[in-house]
C-alpha cells in the first residue's frame, strides 16, 4: 500500500539553461564550468566549497525561488530519450511512512558522510531539489495512463546531454486520483537516491508531518529503465603471479575478439590485452552470486587486498557509458594497471536483493541515462 500524491511544484522558466546532471555524478571540473552560468541549478545542488556551502545553497535557492513558476498541486510525467533509448516515469510525492515501513525498498546501505551532507542540504533549502529514482514492476494500468497523458502537449521540451527531455503536467484531479489508485497496491524499489530519501526521512522525523512527510520521487516501470555495468579500474598491481592467482578460481583466456560479457563472465584489460575470466564455481546466494560480488570476493579482496572499495585508493569506478577505447586508454595512456569490465546487474537481481532485505556491494549499478536535476522542486514548508 503506497501513498502517492501531487504537489505544488516549483519550476524554472528556462529549464534547458537551469538543469544539470545529478549532483553526485558531476565532477569538480564540470562544476567549475557550470558555475560560470548564473542561471544554473549547480549553485543550489553543488555550491562552491569555500565558506558555508549550505548557506550558499539556501541563498541560491531563495534567489531562484522568487523567479520560478509555482504550479497548482500536480503530478508530472517526465520522458528522457533519443533514437536508441527512452525512459519515462511519474514525478510525484510518496509518503515517507512507506519508506519507513519497507514498502519503498532499498538495496544498499547509506554512508554517514554523504548522508549528513544531504541532511544539511535539505535543512538549508527546506526542499527536495533532486529526484529519488524508483522503479515498480511492469504495470499495464500505469502504462495506459502514461500513454494517455503523452497525447497532450508537454510543458517542457528541450535537448540536453544527448537526450530529448519532455515534461507533462497533470493537474486534473480525476487523473491524479487514477494514479493514486494504481500505485496504492505496489511496492517501489529505489534505483538511485538512497541518501536523498534517507535525508528526507530524517527531516520528516525532526520536523513532524505536513509536507515534510512526503518526498519527491521519479517512478518508472522496471521494463523502461536501463542498467549499464559499473566497472572497476585498478591503479596498481604489484603481484608478478597475478594471472596465476586468477587461474586458481577462474578459467582465464585471452580474448580473440571483443564482445559484451555474458552473465558470470568477467572481462579484464591488463598488459595491453583483453582477458576473459570464467568462475570455476558460482556461489549460492542472491548477493553472493552477483558478478560484482564474485569479483570482490575472488579477486579484489583476496588477491589485491582491496577490502573496502569505497575507501581504498587503489580502485575507482567508471560507468558503462564509456567506450572500450576509453577503458584501454585508462591503462595504456594513464598509467593504471587494469580494468575489470562486467556484465550489468539486472533489474530482476536488484528487485530480488531488495525483496530479501539484503544489500548489494557498493557500485553495483549504473542507471543510464541519468535523470536531470532542476526540472521541478518540492518545497517542504
Amino acid at each position: 500500500m503506497v501513498e502517492v500524491k501531487g504537489f505544488e511544484g516549483l519550476r524554472h522558466p528556462d529549464p534547458a539553461t537551469f538543469c544539470t546532471k545529478p549532483y553526485d555524478v558531476i565532477s569538480e571540473k564540470e562544476a567549475e564550468e557550470l558555475r560560470k552560468n548564473p542561471d544554473s541549478v549547480i549553485h543550489i545542488i553543488l555550491p562552491e566549497e569555500n565558506g558555508d556551502k549550505y548557506k550558499k545553497a539556501k541563498a541560491a535557492f531563495e534567489k531562484f525561488r522568487h523567479r520560478m513558476i509555482k504550479d497548482e498541486p500536480s503530478i508530472y510525467l517526465y520522458e528522457e530519450g533519443n533514437e536508441e533509448f527512452r525512459q519515462r516515469g511519474f514525478i510525484l510525492c510518496v509518503s515517507l511512512q512507506d519508506y519507513e515501513e519497507g514498502r519503498i525498498k532499498k538495496h544498499e546501505e547509506t554512508r554517514e558522510k554523504p548522508l549528513q551532507d544531504r541532511i544539511k542540504h535539505i535543512e538549508a533549502t527546506k526542499a527536495n531539489t533532486g529526484l529519488v529514482w524508483t522503479i515498480f514492476r511492469k504495470n499495464d494500468d500505469i502504462k495506459a495512463i502514461m500513454d494517455e497523458v503523452m497525447k497532450g502537449q508537454p510543458i517542457v521540451d528541450f535537448q540536453k546531454y544527448g537526450y530529448r527531455h519532455r515534461l507533462w503536467k497533470i493537474s486534473d484531479d480525476t487523473i491524479i486520483q487514477k494514479i493514486k489508485v494504481v500505485f496504492k497496491p505496489l511496492h517501489l524499489y529505489i534505483a538511485d537516491g538512497h541518501h536523498r530519501i534517507a535525508a528526507a526521512w530524517h527531516y520528516w522525523k525532526k520536523h513532524g508531518n505536513g509536507e515534510a512527510k512526503y518526498v519527491m520521487i521519479f517512478a518508472a516501470s522496471d521494463d523502461e529503465v536501463r542498467i549499464l555495468p559499473y566497472n572497476r579500474v585498478i591503479r596498481k598491481i604489484e603481484r608478478k603471479d597475478f594471472i596465476d592467482e586468477l587461474k586458481k578460481e577462474f578459467e582465464v583466456e585471452e580474448m580473440e575478439s571483443i564482445e559484451e560479457p555474458k552473465k558470470h563472465e568477467i572481462q579484464m584489460y591488463y598488459k595491453g590485452k583483453w582477458w576473459r575470466l570464467l568462475p570455476k564455481e558460482i556461489p549460492d546466494g542472491i548477493v553472493e552470486s552477483l558478478d560484482v560480488s564474485i569479483l570482490q570476493n575472488k579477486v579484489l579482496e583476496p588477491i589485491l587486498g582491496i577490502k573496502d572499495v569505497r575507501k581504498d585508493p587503489n580502485i575507482f569506478f567508471v560507468g558503462g557509458n564509456v567506450s572500450r577505447e576509453e577503458y584501454e586508454k585508462l591503462v595504456d595512456e594513464k598509467g593504471n594497471a587494469a580494468v575489470f569490465y562486467l556484465h550489468p546487474t539486472s533489474i530482476e537481481e536488484l528487485e530480488a536483493v531488495a525483496d530479501a532485505n539484503k544489500n548489494m556491494p557498493p557500485k553495483s549499478t549504473w542507471f543510464d541515462p541519468k535523470l536531470l536535476t532542476g526540472l521541478v522542486f518540492h518545497e517542504l514548508e
